[in-house]
């Protein structure tokens, strides 16, 4: 009977695609974060606020450098937890996002993404999360109740109609 020998440049090629791999799945190259369970915006507040959460799912901690961002009708004015923000293997962090109204008639009305911006061994890595709509309810002034964007949720307390052109 013959016995099987193995090649070492194959078992070297299985270690070091294995800890590659490892690497990886770490978070150290590339930061591994996802949406938590998200809560619902806060409607009627001054100022529009809403609250996204960030979990990282890698097995380093990680840094949240920005989240959120300024776009029509909208300027991102701050949030509730302090940024550059250090995010421990496994854990998530729940952060407000605070806006003020700048044009009711530019709110987007369909999917408009939050970008969050973390640290990585190659420099900042930016990635984009669709939040789900809101309910709105009969007091929502055109085609309520239902579902809209999170940003025009929010933007309601602030624009008494969606065809407003100043807030409210």
């Amino acid at each position: 009977m013959r016995s099987r020998r193995v090649t070492w440049p194959l078992v070297l090629v299985v270690v070091v695609a294995a800890v590659v791999a490892a690497v990886w799945r770490s978070g150290v190259v590339a930061p591994r974060f996802a949406l938590g369970e998200q809560s619902a915006g806060s409607h009627g507040w001054d100022p529009p606020r809403q609250t996204i959460t960030i979990r990282n799912d890698g097995w380093t901690e990680m840094t949240l450098l920005a989240v959120g961002r300024d776009g029509p009708g909208l300027r991102l004015v701050g949030t509730d937890v302090v940024l550059p923000y250090r995010l421990g293997a496994g854990r998530s962090v729940s952060i407000e996002l605070r806006y003020v109204v700048t044009d009711c008639g530019e709110v987007p009305v369909g999917a408009w993404p939050v970008p969050v911006t973390a640290d990585a061994a190659t420099g900042p890595y930016l990635r984009y999360f669709w939040l789900p709509p809101e309910e709105v309810g009969p007091g929502w002034p055109v085609g309520g109740p239902g579902l809209v964007a999170w940003q025009r949720a929010i933007s309601w307390g602030s624009c008494h109609s969606v065809y407003d052109v100043r807030p409210g």
